[in-house]
């Protein structure tokens, strides 16, 4: 190589890195500008981003409600089956004493001897029972109530009025004719 040929060689390097400092000046002088359409499916995102957020907000508040419900009917529910526990108990008790009451009349009966208190004791013990009967039922129809409440508050709108009232009129026709 000559010596020409190295200061060309070393001109042409000095040119390219002149070229390269006003490229990188340029850069660095003129921020960069964001593409339109990356800016907007960033804001979608966000968009998108935010109304899950309000979402699984609403949802967490929502399960929280009925978390809160469920727990709430489990509580009502404990007392009515303590209470239908009590009321078995004291129908119980009652029967063991109609029992007694009943085998006292028949030993008395036996022997022929009508005791008035015996008869009275009977007929309380009798009424004793007949009383935590109906106590049982009683709970036993309103626990049924509240299980269905929520279904008919719930459920499917009732058939229209009219529509029975025509098929109850065409019965009548229909059989009449056989």
């Amino acid at each position: 190589m000559r010596m020409s040929e190295l200061e060309e060689y070393q001109r042409r390097i000095t040119a390219a890195m002149d070229r390269m400092a006003k490229g990188l000046d340029q850069l660095n002088a003129a921020p960069a500008e964001p593409d339109e359409d990356i800016v907007q499916a960033l804001e979608d995102e966000r968009q998108a981003n935010a109304q899950l957020t309000d979402r699984v907000k609403t949802l967490k508040e929502s399960h929280q409600d009925e978390l809160t419900a469920l727990r709430d009917q489990m509580e009502f529910n404990n007392d009515r089956v303590t209470q239908l526990d009590m009321d078995v108990q004291r129908l119980r008790q009652a029967n063991e004493q109609l029992s007694a009451a009943c085998e006292q009349l028949r030993l008395a009966n036996a022997e022929g001897l009508a005791d008035p208190k015996l008869i009275d004791t009977a007929v309380i013990a009798e009424l004793e029972s007949l009383r935590a009967t109906r106590a049982i039922e009683m709970a036993e129809i309103d626990a049924v109530l509240t299980a269905l409440a929520p279904l008919v508050e719930d459920g499917e709108p009732e058939p229209e009025a009219p529509a029975e009232d025509d098929r109850a009129q065409e019965e009548p026709k229909s059989g009449g004719a056989d």
